[in-house]
């Protein structure tokens, strides 16, 4: 059995326990075991012998054919996002994506350091930030700096009551597009979804095997000064191989939008400072 054949039995199994069969027009009786579909009511669904699906899910086929692919995906109900990542993982391409560089890093920060405005910062496919400005590092609390993963940062104690009812669609979109861009065997994911399973609520979304869901939002914080509402949205970086670049930015005339403006303030001086020590500092040496 191939890595390629395995990714794609265990996203089959997960997706089809997802499905319930009232959806199909399946009666549901008590003798019902499975959360799910059965595989012999997805081979039937797909147009596809029993045999020949349990061999899919078990890893012992090779390639389905692109016929058999979209009849699996609608028998699945697959939107457009979880059919691509069906196809991905039957074509093999489950290697790990291209590292950024040290410099790429580098340049991320470089650009990201005079962005005074709004939180950003760039994670890789992983979701390990490479690159952020210090305003995400302050409004963070430390939790959005390089180094730190955004997936193990939403399930601390902090981001649970901060988010509050709000948490876990954010983290579902999260997880969702944390699986459908890190490479499905990689140690780093490994060590990421180790460090989650000890919490059973990251265990039962894990479990759904998701791969499509936004991971932009509008969210209301809970904070000692009022529930500041914030629009968080994701951006490609096409210069780098996979990373997002997520920013953070208020609702206008909002107790955010205040909140934002004072600490703007506060860190372009900062900055402002920095860079004229750093100008006396060449024009001297």
């Amino acid at each position: 059995m191939s890595t390629e054949s395995l990714a794609l039995g265990m996203f089959l199994r997960a997706r089809r326990n997802v499905c319930q069969p009232e959806d199909h027009g399946i009666l549901r009786d008590e003798r019902r075991r499975v959360p799910g579909l059965k595989r012999d009511e997805v081979a039937r669904l797909a147009g596809i012998s029993a045999e020949y699906y349990l061999r899919l899910e078990q890893g012992r086929s090779t390639r389905p054919s692109d016929q058999v692919l979209y009849a699996l995906a609608r028998a699945l109900r697959l939107d457009h996002e979880s059919r691509q990542y069906l196809f991905r993982l039957a074509s093999g391409d489950v290697r790990s994506p291209r590292v950024a560089s040290e410099e790429a890093s580098a340049r991320a920060a470089r650009i990201l350091r005079p962005w005074t405005h709004a939180p950003a910062y760039v994670t890789d496919s992983n979701r390990d930030i490479i690159a952020s400005n210090p305003f995400a590092t302050v409004f963070g609390n430390g939790g959005l700096t390089v180094g730190a993963n955004v997936a193990e940062y939403l399930f601390t104690d902090r981001m649970k009551s901060t988010l509050d009812d709000e948490w876990e669609g954010m983290t579902r979109g999260t997880l969702a597009g944390l699986r459908r861009d890190a490479e499905p065997f990689s140690p780093r994911l490994n060590e990421i979804v180790n460090q989650l399973s000890s919490d059973p609520v990251f265990t039962r979304l894990w479990a759904r095997y998701e791969v499509s869901g936004t991971e932009d939002a509008r969210v209301n914080m809970l904070m000692e000064v009022g529930p500041p509402q914030l629009d968080v949205q994701n951006y490609a970086v096409r210069s780098l191989p996979g990373p997002l670049l997520p920013v953070l930015s208020p609702l206008p005339d909002s107790i955010a939008a205040r909140i934002f403006s004072q600490l703007a303030e506060n860190l372009g001086r900062q900055f402002t400072d920095e860079l004229v020590t750093a100008d006396r500092t060449d024009r001297e040496s």
